[in-house]
């Protein structure tokens, strides 16, 4: 694990914009990302956001889940960094849906535009997300929410999990641990930065150097933030929004996890509202 200075996240920002705009192999591997592995983040930002409402997705990908979340009531605009995940989704456009390519670092869009701004699988993605984090409080209106779904990289499972995975062959390649003993590593010094994390009140975000290279990519191998709940609660939290959810599971056992210590959860349901008068 490695930190990575503004410069040098900086350089990284244009690199990364430049592989997925280029990623054929890439955007075959999102292939995956059907309508039933959207359905449980869908179903999230309708427990979350009131139908009839205007949402902004973020990282929008081959553009699936927005046209999900338009065919359940919401006016949705997806964005993405490649024009080449969005080709195909440019057919779906229609009165409630619309895609454009942009950086979510720079939103083409003006102040208090959206009801909601959600994303899947997205902030891990992102190597400035303070800034990231500022521009959707930029565009979302006073009394809206922001919904983040994804991994929690931070949760000490998440190299456990990998392992076991990797061992039963649902994981074709290992990015965290692929070897036991390099799990348990990893599992601690997750732990132990969670721990650095917590006797704080302001974000720490931290940062890894992603594996920008279509044959080993997946598996978040090419993840540059380690994303988690514990500064997502400090920035919002110095905010002044509302924190409404922080962690989410799948079965029961996940669900009871995300409830009880949500910084353990591997998957990360991050809400928070902005506040009504400003």
């Amino acid at each position: 694990m490695s930190d990575l200075r503004a410069p040098e996240r900086q350089a990284l920002r244009r690199q990364m914009r430049d592989f997925y705009r280029r990623a054929a192999t890439y955007k075959q591997q999102l292939q995956t990302h059907t309508e039933a592995y959207q359905s449980s983040y869908v179903a999230l930002v309708e427990r979350f956001v009131p139908r009839g409402g205007l949402l902004l997705e973020l990282g929008s990908g081959l553009g699936i889940a927005a046209r999900m979340l338009s065919e359940r009531g919401y006016r949705v605009v997806g964005i993405d960094v490649s024009p080449l995940f969005l080709k195909e989704a440019a057919a779906w456009r229609s009165e409630r849906l619309d895609y454009l390519v942009g950086d979510g670092l720079e939103l083409p869009f003006v102040d208090e535009a959206f009801d909601a701004v959600v994303s899947h699988q997205y902030l891990e993605h992102v190597p400035d997300v303070e800034l990231a984090l500022n521009e959707m409080g930029r565009v979302l209106r006073p009394g809206g929410r922001v919904v983040l779904v994804g991994p929690n990289l931070l949760s000490p499972l998440v190299p456990l999990m990998e392992w076991r995975n990797t061992r039963r062959g649902r994981v074709r390649r290992a990015v965290w641990a692929r070897h036991l003993g390099g799990a348990l590593v990893q599992a601690r010094d997750n732990w132990r930065l969670l721990r650095q994390k917590r006797k704080t009140d302001r974000p720490q975000f931290s940062y890894r150097r992603p594996e920008l290279d279509e044959e080993v990519s997946g598996g978040d191998a090419d993840s540059v933030y380690l994303a988690n709940p514990t500064d997502l609660g400090h920035y919002f939290r110095g905010r002044g929004w509302r924190i409404l959810a922080r962690g989410a599971g799948v079965s029961w056992r996940g669900r009871l996890l995300a409830v009880l210590a949500p910084e353990l959860s591997p998957y990360l349901c991050f809400v928070a509202e902005r506040p009504a008068g400003g």
